[in-house]
């Protein structure tokens, strides 16, 4: 199956990013579209902890429906979407900032998440970065609502999706698939080119653990060597846009800063994802240890057990054999 030219690999290479225009048909995307507002359409708050998300240093989720999600579907809501008092401050529906992280694996005949994610396209992308056992995991439908008011709390500041998804070596690679036009005023991607081969990943999004060993929230924790380590200045001209139609695939490389601003327009801007890392098999000596944040649970208090090799990413479905 087609992959890359070797334009678009040397490209990637270059700058850290990738847009793939054509890569969804008009059919996919009526679909994904469709099964987006399903799943907002499904949204109960009544039966929902109101979990917020943000990828800020400051502001840490540490719920259980959060840290659990890795193999369900699970409603993540915008920053402003409550109140003091925990009420929405907007519809439900238009409440939902993301939904993850499992819709890879889910087997409801509406989810076309599946088909898209194993598509062997996407396999021979894989095979061209030079992963032999790449897995799968975080797969999200991500969601910039319209704003009425001309600003909203949709913005994702710049960072790395290393941070997030640490691997020792780095290995993770984002697949983010326009489901609508994107453009400046709705909130489209913005990447630094080139600031994979300039800034190193210094801190991690890590699981927090009590006296007892138990789970009790995510937090950022420097990585060990990198204390006094100080990256070039993120200079915010240097950013290109990823304005693109929709059906578009960008890959994003784990080192490469990469933003969105918010939706200040009427038109939404809707978004699938999902990241791949090497896995315990790839004979390359990867790690993506137990501190991560996201894991497969393995026993019914939601803790992990185990290594980081047998558990870790080993958990985690394989994009191919």
């Amino acid at each position: 199956m087609s992959g890359l030219t070797d334009a678009q690999l040397s490209q990637f290479h270059e700058e850290g990013c990738l847009a793939i225009p054509g890569f969804l048909s008009p059919e996919q995307l009526s679909r994904i579209m469709g099964y987006s507002h399903k799943l907002m359409a499904e949204f109960d708050p009544a039966t929902h902890p109101m979990t917020k998300f943000t990828t800020n240093d400051d502001n840490h989720v540490g719920d259980r429906y959060f840290l659990e999600s890795s193999d369900k579907i699970r409603y993540f809501l915008d920053t402003d979407a409550l109140d003091a008092a925990g009420a929405l401050t907007k519809p439900a529906a238009q409440s939902v900032n993301k939904v993850g992280h499992g819709l890879h694996l889910a087997v409801d005949p509406h989810n076309p998440c599946p088909g898209i994610t194993f598509d062997p396209r996407v396999q021979a992308i894989a095979r061209q970065l030079e992963f032999t056992d790449p897995r799968i995991l975080q797969s999200m439908l991500i969601f910039k609502h319209p704003s009425a008011s001309k600003h909203s709390a949709n913005a994702v500041p710049s960072h790395t999706d290393g941070a997030f998804l640490y691997t020792d070596p780095l290995s993770c690679i984002g697949f983010w698939f326009a489901l609508e036009d994107c453009t400046l005023t709705n909130g489209c991607l913005h990447y630094n080119p080139g600031t994979h081969k300039t800034h190193e990943i210094t801190k991690r999004f890590v699981r927090v653990k009590d006296e007892k060993g138990a789970t009790r929230g995510t937090n950022f924790a420097v990585i060990p060597g990198m204390e006094t380590h100080v990256n070039p200045e993120d200079v915010q001209k240097d950013y290109k846009l990823v304005e693109c139609p929709a059906g578009t695939l960008v890959l994003i490389h784990n080192r490469v800063l990469h933003k969105s601003e918010d939706n200040v327009s009427d038109k939404s801007r809707f978004a699938y994802t999902f990241h791949i890392v090497e896995g315990p098999e790839s004979g390359k000596g990867v790690v993506y240890d137990l501190l991560n944040w996201l894991q497969i649970p393995t026993n019914v208090d939601g803790e992990i057990t185990g290594d980081a090799i047998n558990v870790g990413a080993g958990n985690f479905s394989r994009l191919y054999t």
